[in-house]
């Protein structure tokens, strides 16, 4: 089983060193400060960041070309984050488009209806409720056909909490993917078994159920 392991990874300036292992079949919550090193963690881990210090590896393979075609970036702001102001359609037929499934118009209507969301074609990201925005891009980027790792970015600066975005997490985990999802340390972890690593810190734990 091919793991995504970074090791005492960092970037200077955006990342203090880091280090996480993703697994298929398993989610793992990073938990840091809002900033920079969120985005900073999912781009070194998708090898579209260079890592000043560290190291980051698909398995044996270092190389970030095996590392942008095996993970999907889900929701990060700057990157991957869907703007506001696009018609949520639009933005689906997109994803379905990199999903390598039909992508026009009827398609899009289609695949939306039989996800219980709106169709209309005004209907504008912004206006498309925080827990099905991450529910449908979290979704279709697990679809991708090259996907093997998944990471989704600080989806509590929607207002979501864990209730929200976790079993998004783990459908995708129970898909064969590996998942990370990054928080920021306001967010109520107790009380779930769940794998945890701190964003700057070299360890992780495992938080049982109480």
């Amino acid at each position: 089983m091919t793991s995504l392991l970074m090791t005492q990874g960092a970037v200077a300036g955006l990342l203090e060193p880091t280090s996480v292992e993703l697994v298929p079949g398993e989610v793992v919550v990073a938990v840091g400060r809002p900033g920079h090193g969120n985005v900073a963690l999912a781009l070194a881990l998708a090898g579209r960041l260079r890592l000043t210090g560290g190291s980051v590896s698909l398995g044996d393979d270092p190389e970030p070309a095996a590392l942008q075609q095996a993970v999907v970036l889900v929701d990060v702001p700057g990157v991957t984050e869907p703007d506001d102001s696009v018609p949520f359609r639009v933005i689906v037929a997109e994803e379905l488009a990199l999903a390598g499934r039909p992508a026009g118009p009827q398609a899009t209507s289609s695949w939306l209806r039989e996800h219980r969301l709106a169709t209309g074609p005004a209907l504008r990201t912004e206006d498309v409720p925080p827990a099905d925005r991450i529910r449908t891009l979290t979704e279709l980027g697990a679809s991708r056909p090259d996907a093997r790792f998944l990471i989704l970015v600080s989806p509590d600066r929607h207002g979501l909490h864990r209730r929200d975005w976790w079993p998004v997490a783990r459908s995708a985990a129970d898909a064969g993917l590996g998942v990370l999802v990054t928080v920021s340390e306001a967010v109520e972890l107790a009380g779930h078994t769940t794998l945890i690593t701190a964003i700057g810190g070299a360890g992780r734990s495992e938080e049982a159920s109480a």
